[in-house]
């Protein structure tokens, strides 16, 4: 793992530590952001990575995290400059953030409102795309976001390549690889691998087409441990070896 793991210089975090890949990319992003913000934000983060056996039953906290794959960060919620806006995208809630540059030649002049009610007329710069640009992804709000503050999850973004697993992933920390038909799939995973698993839940007529987004959210979870009961399976929500060879029929 001391290998794959590599340490991040200067970044105050529980555990300052991503995949190399990650890492690689959340150096070259921070050094975009420090220059187009006109300061380091992402100096400090709230999370970064995740042991393997970390759990908790703080609501919004996902046991499969990206972050226990090291391929994911939280950034500084604290931040007096962050301007967070909603953006609804294929039904889904997700928020775009923004950073205060403090400087009129930085940053591009808008007028957004905040998701907190307020508007902001500054020059801001656009941290999402520049996270978009270096491999970094957002996820989507989870259900019942406006009731839990942990629940909206702005501030976590994952650097995760097409078509890889997070069990994929996790297993890459140890060193090995498990090829496409031993991939096991679960609540937080995306990518085309997700897609395919909906669209079979589709043809089973346990999800709706508009749900076939390579997302898996708490919807493909619910349709998945359906099939489960229906096929006398453990209905763990885990899309493992026995579900995917029932499914595939």
């Amino acid at each position: 793992m001391s290998e794959i793991l590599v340490t991040l210089e200067n970044v105050k975090a529980p555990q300052a530590k991503m995949h190399k890949d990650a890492a690689a990319q959340f150096v070259q992003l921070r050094e975009v952001v420090k220059k187009g913000a006109g300061f380091d934000f992402l100096a400090v983060c709230g999370d970064i990575f995740r042991d393997a056996g970390f759990v908790s039953s703080k609501d919004g906290v996902a046991n499969r995290s990206w972050h226990k794959t090291g391929r994911a960060i939280d950034y500084n919620q604290d931040e007096s400059r962050l301007v967070i806006v909603s953006e609804v995208i294929g039904g889904k809630q997700f928020f775009r953030t923004y950073l205060k540059t403090n400087n009129p030649k930085l940053g591009e002049h808008r007028r957004v409102k905040d998701y907190r009610g307020f508007y902001v007329s500054e020059n801001l710069f656009d941290f999402t795309a520049e996270a978009f640009v270096c491999g970094f992804e957002r996820i989507p709000a989870w259900n019942g976001w406006q009731r839990n503050y942990n629940r909206r999850e702005f501030w976590h973004y994952q650097f995760v390549p097409k078509g890889l697993s997070w069990d994929a992933a996790m297993l890459q920390l140890r060193g090995k690889v498990r090829n496409q038909s031993q991939t096991v799939l679960g609540l937080n995973d995306r990518g085309e691998n997700v897609k395919e698993l909906q669209r079979q839940l589709n043809r089973k007529g346990l999800l709706p087409a508009k749900e076939i987004d390579g997302v898996f959210g708490v919807k493909t979870l619910a349709a998945v441990k359906e099939f489960q009961k229906r096929s006398g399976l453990i209905a763990d929500g885990i899309f493992g070896e026995k579900t995917r060879e029932l499914l595939g029929k």
